[in-house]
């Protein structure tokens, strides 16, 4: 528990600099935008290699996880269209896409690889498939469209422009499909980018604190609470279906509900932001949502007993 406390306190020292830079002065304005294309077009799509190359092969059964993972982020990226179906832009931005995706890779496996065995971190890295293909390029792609005021409806070939031109999504796809096929990365390769890879976690936390703009305003504040209650609400819910419902062995299905308890994915803020969202208030809720994950995923830790 020990390493957990001190990964979780590390990511949040990051943002901690990010937050010091910024309010310091000491970087550039557009520092976070710089940051945010880094993560989005270099560092990500290598951690994304990487953590495939860990997992030998997928099981046709367990590739059921990775539909589970697309099924749940549609889901909520739905609640958060009839949530605001009476709102502004900014708050539909919002919602449809600070409720879905999670941050599996620079959270949830640190808790994982601690406390369960290694099928538990191949279940949230499949799972992270079907999440990554939605939080790295498919959310974004569908909400800029269904915020734009210029067309009714989604206009397909800008969707699958945005979808074929995101880096981490067709990283995902062509690393799913080779791991399918059982095609290992070679060596080489994976020694080339390791040092890229590895870089992930810091760049994306520190993408957070430059973007970070903590207002305590009751608004503000408000809309964070809604956020994230109706996500724990929704995992609460998800949980209790994974657990009674699913066919999976005992350590996968604990797997998903940790995962379903996770974080809001890294790059929300980053496309709340480019969908003409307020990028400062979804970051804000993204920090606050690592201390609640933090609390709940230690709690579930402790009542299935894997201390």
């Amino acid at each position: 528990m020990g390493a957990v406390l001190l990964r979780a306190a590390s990511l949040a020292f990051i943002i901690g600099i990010g937050i010091f830079l910024n309010e310091r002065r000491m970087v550039a304005a557009d520092a976070g935008d710089v940051i945010k294309k880094i993560m989005i077009h270099i560092t990500l799509p290598a951690a994304i290699i990487a953590n495939f190359a860990a997992i030998p092969s997928i099981q046709p059964s367990l590739a059921a996880v990775a539909v589970l993972g697309i099924a749940v982020d549609t889901a909520m990226m739905g609640l958060g269209a009839f949530l605001t179906r009476r709102d502004g832009k900014g708050r539909q931005v919002l919602y449809m896409l600070n409720l879905p995706a999670y941050n599996i890779g620079t959270f949830c496996l640190p808790f994982i690889q601690s406390f369960l065995p290694a099928m538990g971190s191949v279940a949230a890295c499949v799972f992270d498939v079907g999440n990554s293909m939605m939080c790295t390029g498919g959310s974004y792609a569908f909400v800029s469209e269904y915020v734009s005021g210029s067309k009714k409806g989604i206009d397909l070939p800008n969707f699958a422009k945005r979808l074929l031109t995101s880096p981490p999504l067709m990283t995902y796809v062509v690393m799913f499909v080779l791991s399918l096929a059982r095609v290992p990365v070679p060596a080489q390769v994976l020694a080339f980018i390791e040092p890229i890879s590895s870089a992930n976690p810091f760049i994306a936390m520190l993408m957070l604190g430059l973007l970070f703009h903590l207002e305590l305003k009751r608004a503000y504040l408000g809309e964070i609470f809604r956020i994230l209650a109706w996500r724990y609400a929704f995992a609460a819910a998800l949980s209790c279906g994974i657990y009674f419902l699913l066919p999976f062995e005992l350590v996968i299905r604990q797997t998903l509900i940790l995962v379903c308890f996770g974080p809001i994915s890294a790059i929300a803020p980053a496309y709340t932001g480019m969908c003409g969202g307020d990028e400062g208030l979804a970051s804000c809720a993204n920090s606050i949502s690592i201390i609640g994950s933090m609390i709940i995923m230690t709690g579930l830790i402790g009542v299935f007993g894997l201390f």
